[in-house]
């Protein structure tokens, strides 16, 4: 008998017991480990807000990176980096005007190509003489810089290039030279159908600004 009573004694019996009742709508909070060294992960989410750029803001961006230089407003195409300092801030009107002066033109232009490199080119030139009358040209160079600089240290404007830049644009032809005479020096801007012509006007435009036309 108290065998069996003993065996019915070894067995545990557990006893849970109730929270009060006034502890019924507090929450309770454990605390979990998240991997095997126990210590819980930070978060490395970041967040990023993508803003939208309007048309208007475009537009002054764009205004602002062309303001610097006025023949990349225009064209697409940079102007050589010393000139692009001298022009900075330029209106076009403004920057024709002073890198590009009518005062000597080359209105026409027509070359023909002759052996060992030579060619022999006919041009129609306003401005060279005192009078306001045309002048016909007729010279035979190795090439149009060298005609044009001919013919125009033959009307007493000289004029020697430091640099020489050019750009095909639409349909024509641009050039960027850096002259000077004695102690002057000086950006110009030649327009033309094509390179000679482009070249001769820059070379006129170099001897009106040198020579104050």
């Amino acid at each position: 008998m108290f065998e069996e009573n003993e065996r019915t004694m070894n067995a545990t019996t557990l006893i849970r017991f109730a929270r009060p009742e006034s502890e019924w709508n507090n929450p309770t909070y454990t605390a979990t480990k998240s991997g095997p060294s126990g210590t819980k992960r930070r978060s490395t989410a970041k967040t990023y807000s993508t803003t939208s750029t309007s048309r208007i803001e475009k537009r002054r961006m764009r205004t602002r990176n062309f303001a610097e230089d006025p023949f990349r407003a225009r064209f697409g195409q940079r102007l050589p980096s010393g000139m692009r300092q001298e022009a900075r801030g330029m209106e076009w009107k403004k920057f024709i005007s002073t890198y590009a002066p009518s005062a000597i033109r080359v209105e026409y232009m027509r070359s023909n190509r002759l052996r060992a490199g030579r060619h022999e080119f006919e041009m129609s030139i306003s401005g060279l003489n005192a009078e306001g009358q045309g002048t016909q040209a007729s010279i035979t160079a190795m090439g149009p810089s060298s005609a044009m600089t001919q013919i125009l240290a033959d009307h007493g404007y000289n004029v020697e290039i430091l640099q020489f830049h050019q750009y095909d644009i639409f349909e024509a032809t641009v050039t960027f030279i850096y002259t000077t005479h004695k102690s002057k020096r000086m950006w110009a801007v030649g327009f033309g159908a094509n390179r000679d012509h482009s070249i001769a006007n820059a070379l006129c435009s170099a001897a009106s600004r040198l020579y104050g036309l």
